[in-house]
């Protein structure tokens, strides 16, 4: 009796192929012998192994070296780059893409096409590239002894008739279409005496056959999850879960793969208590058969950052970049002291930088700043910082260099390690360990022998391992199966679904190669070559999969996105057309789910928060009382709750509280130096912009890391104008001394204590009112946005952080207000004074005593005295408020919550919801 060699479409097939045989041999015999199951290409690494074990094929008939794929493409980069260079017009074609498309063409010609089909075939530009390519390619291959994929397969089959395989029998399983280059070697087989058959699969479609019309992908996918569950859980009464299998299949499975895994966890963990994703170590009911790029993985990803950072560390970094690096659990260093040092790192707002100068300036500031990172982490970062001014680092390097510097930086890193705070996963192990052989493989690789800096280097380990394919192992049988259309090729289910079966998905479009001449692909039957060869193609594996199973279930989306999508006209087979509608079942998702089972909700008024204890301080200094005053919830989520401590974003650009920030510094420095107007008025124009750009230069100094030289330059010219017009300004003011700068006050208001900063706080003589021909002060605050002192003669006031500076002046204060200097606006002073004679006379400056003396107006009769101590009664009032621990859901204006930190704990649609349900008809003022 011939033994019997089974050759498979794929390694999944095979381990289900092997088990069923091996299940057929217990069934009926004590002792069962492994049976031979194994794809064509381990086939073909059997035969060469065999044969040169044996002597049967000798050392010299064999190439120098067999490329990988990856390395073809490149040699075809290579010489498509050459080409480009003699022939400018060419320099539009995106290289690797075209390389690409050139190598799949080289692979189709050689097994569909022959040489005398150059000699008649109608010539396109496009063809005439990939012929003149095609030759220099061949060439150098020939020069080298090298052997690509389809030179190998050539040379294998040209080697076979004189090392044959005799008196067995082989069976094909999983095969859809059968290449020439397998038509060759069946041929070759049966001519040595062989026996080939390919296995045919039953044509009988299933017994019960249901069709469903989604109303779009995500309906779709529920019902399909719905099934799976509901089909485990029914066949789960019979058999062992190890024997059950269950198919889902999609044409598409590359766009549904995420979504489709995460309705599969919802509907497991509610039927059967599957683990979620978070949890650690979960076992799973389902596997899919799509891989990802192990480029994509997590583990691997924090590896090419590291050594992204380490082998470039010229390189500008976006913060983003940065920051994803640091807080990784992949970084060396204890996790929560590198997410506090990004929260920190954050507030210097380094938007783009270059990371050794982050590194030189942490050790060069002092207080907490040095020990910010993980010292592990920081002795690494200074070790490589300090190589990266050496030419020997940064320089050209061979491969071999260029790897023993990768594996010196993984070892420095302590990368793929145990951490204390967690320990690898199963997943992540393989992950790591498939990296570290991807690695392998690339220092293998043929990539010439010309030295390269690391940035070149670096990029094609990049391109390697994004194009290698990486999918974990499960450790059990899983009963539920999401494979491909192909994959699914020579399985049986127990039962099966098919979705994503629209018009525009199955059969798949065309995708001729643009490189090989369109009549010609056609009539070869190239893969893609056209749709009649597609609509073939994929009438028979619709048959196919009709006859996997005992139930099937077909589906489709009636709608996507925006357009109506029509059935596949596959789904009009003859062994399709009895299926009965599919009814649809009620999904709920997991969040519904523990909604409708959770206990009744019961409402209840709660708004007082814990009191602060006397004698502490409130958080936030005057800004929590402007945050009391426009809604007291907000004022604790974001102060007392700590909402405003969330992570800063970094954008590009110098925000605006830079601006701010550098307009408090230098003016701070400019009048500590200048003190009163007569030294001002004493300075010349260009005296004054000199003063102003050293100050700048000092005050700008820490964005330099930040920002090229020219940014700063234009920033520092248009801060400067800006600030020249707000000294004009001050010029025209009646004299003045300024006596405090940027003062900080620790007042006691209701018993708590307020940490507050006074801008600035000039002296002037009065010269009218109840302190005529005495020196007064006037308060300043510096604003580079909108303000309005108006706020002050609102009740309840809207400007409780100018009203709190009075806690700290008691004595002669004549006036307060605002210094705006605005970008857009210009500048101007807005300040509310007792009397005429304190500061300019314009349409900005509000005049109490003429409020005053209004008749009939809001502060008739009042005086300027009385009118101070109500505003410090008034802030007394909403200090007393955060004290006892005040926190109603209240505001007069639904504007003053766009900008709160923990808008979301707010629940503001909540809160006008039941309002509305409460019939309140009142304005947002009384909400």
């Amino acid at each position: 009796m011939m033994p019997t060699i089974h050759i498979t479409a794929n390694s999944r097939l095979t381990g289900f192929l092997k088990q069923a045989l091996l299940a057929d041999q217990w069934a009926t015999q004590s002792v069962a012998k492994t049976p031979a199951v194994m794809t064509w290409n381990q086939w073909w690494q059997e035969w060469e192994q065999e044969a040169l074990l044996s002597g049967r094929l000798a050392l010299d008939a064999w190439p120098s070296k067999r490329l990988s794929a990856f390395e073809a493409q490149l040699i075809w980069e290579s010489l498509l780059d050459d080409k480009i260079q003699a022939e400018p017009q060419l320099a539009l074609l995106n290289e690797t893409a075209t390389a690409k498309q050139l190598y799949q063409a080289w692979c189709f010609w050689s097994e569909y096409f022959d040489d005398q089909d150059e000699q008649t075939i109608f010539q396109t530009d496009e063809v005439r590239l990939f012929l003149a390519l095609k030759d220099d390619y061949q060439k150098r291959l020939k020069e080298q002894n090298w052997q690509d994929d389809v030179l190998t397969m050539q040379w294998r089959l040209r080697w076979l008739p004189e090392r044959p395989v005799t008196s067995t029998r082989f069976m094909l399983h999983g095969f859809d279409e059968i290449t020439p280059f397998m038509q060759q070697w069946m041929n070759l087989l049966r001519e040595a005496g062989n026996e080939v058959m390919v296995a045919e699969a039953d044509e009988a479609p299933a017994r019960q056959q249901r069709r469903y019309a989604a109303m779009n992908p995500q309906d779709e996918m529920q019902q399909a999850a719905l099934w799976c569950a509901e089909t485990l859980q029914r066949l789960g009464e019979t058999k062992a879960a190890k024997d059950i299998r269950i198919g889902v299949v999609a044409p598409n499975l590359n766009d549904i793969q995420q979504g489709f895994s995460a309705l599969l966890d919802e509907v497991l963990f509610q039927r059967f208590g599957q683990a979620l994703p978070l949890k650690t170590g979960r076992r799973v009911l389902y596997n899919v058969s799509l891989g990802e790029s192990l480029a994509n993985t997590p583990i691997v990803q924090n590896a090419l950052q590291t050594l992204n950072l380490a082998l470039l560390p010229d390189k500008r970094l976006n913060y983003a970049d940065w920051s994803a690096w640091l807080v990784s659990p992949f970084t060396l260093g204890a996790l929560p002291q590198r997410q506090k040092a990004d929260a920190q790192l954050r507030r210097l707002q380094w938007a783009s930088f270059k990371w050794p100068n982050l590194v030189t300036w942490l050790e060069q500031q002092e207080n907490h700043w040095p020990t910010l990172l993980p010292k592990p982490l920081m002795t690494v970062l200074q070790k490589i910082s300090a190589k990266s001014s050496d030419r020997k680092y940064t320089g050209r390097l061979s491969l071999h260099a260029f790897l023993e510097r990768v594996e010196r930086v993984l070892q420095q890193f302590q990368w793929g390690g145990s951490r204390p705070e967690r320990a690898l996963t199963s997943i992540e192990t393989q992950q790591k360990e498939a990296f570290l052989e991807c690695l392998g493989r690339f220092s293998q690789l043929h990539l010439g022998d010309e030295a390269q800096n690391a940035q070149a280097w670096l990029n094609l380990l990049k391109r390697f391992v994004a194009e290698t394919v990486h999918q974990p192992q499960t450790k059990d049988v899983v009963p539920i199966q999401v494979v491909g259309m192909l994959e699914a090729g020579g399985q049986t289910f127990d039962a099966l679904w098919v979705l994503g079966l629209t018009d525009e998905a199955w059969p798949r479009p065309p995708s001729p190669n643009p490189f090989l001449p369109m009549p010609l692909q056609r009539e070869r039957a190239v893969p893609r070559a056209d749709a009649q060869r597609e609509l073939q193609y994929a009438q028979k594996i619709t048959r196919r999969l009709a006859a996997s199973a005992e139930q099937v279930v077909w589906s489709y989306a009636t709608q996507l996105e925006d357009r109506v999508a029509l059935p596949s006209p596959l789904l009009n087979l003859p062994a399709l057309a009895m299926a009965e509608p599919y009814p649809a079942r009620d999904y709920r998702s997991l969040a519904e789910q523990q909604y409708q089972q959770a206990a009744p909700i019961e409402w209840e008024e709660d708004a007082q928060a814990p009191p602060i204890p006397l004698g502490e301080r409130a958080p936030g200094g005057s800004g929590i009382l402007t945050a009391q005053n426009k809604c007291p919830l907000m004022a604790f989520i974001d102060f007392r709750l700590g909402a405003r401590q969330q992570l800063e974003d970094v954008a590009e650009g110098m925000r605006a509280n830079h601006l701010g920030t550098l307009v408090h510094e230098v003016l701070e420095a400019f009048w500590r130096d200048v003190q009163t107007q007569n030294t001002l008025l004493a300075l010349d124009d260009d005296s004054l912009v000199a003063k102003l750009h050293t100050l700048l230069d000092e005050a700008m100094q820490p964005l330099m890391q930040q920002f090229d030289d020219h940014y700063l330059v234009l920033e520092k010219e248009r801060i400067t104008e800006l600030l020249m017009n707000w000294l004009a300004l001050e010029k025209q003011r009646p004299g003045f001394k300024v006596v405090a700068f940027e003062e900080v006050h620790t007042p006691t208001i209701a018993g708590i204590e307020f940490k507050i900063k006074i801008d600035r706080v000039d002296a002037v003589l009065a010269e009218e009112g109840e302190n005529s021909g005495e020196a007064v002060s006037v308060i300043l605050d510096y604003k580079t946005g909108k303000a309005s002192v108006k706020d002050l003669l609102k009740e309840p006031i809207e400007a409780p952080q100018l009203a709190v500076y009075l806690h700290a002046y008691r004595d002669a204060v004549a006036g307060l207000g605002y210094g705006i200097l605005h970008s857009d606006d210009g500048v101007r002073f807005n300040t509310l004074v007792a009397d005429d004679g304190v500061m300019l006379k314009d349409r900005s400056q509000l005049v109490f005593a003429k409020e005053s003396g209004k008749e009939g107006g809001d502060y008739e009769g009042v005086t300027w005295t009385d009118f101070l101590n109500g505003l410090r009664d008034e802030v007394e009032a909403l200090a007393e408020s955060i004290q006892r621990g005040r926190a109603e859901m209240t505001f007069r204006d639904e504007k003053d919550l766009a900008y709160a930190a923990g808008a979301l704990a707010l629940r503001l649609p909540e809160v006008k919801s039941q309002l509305a349900q409460a019939g309140w008809q009142g304005s947002e003022e009384d909400a």
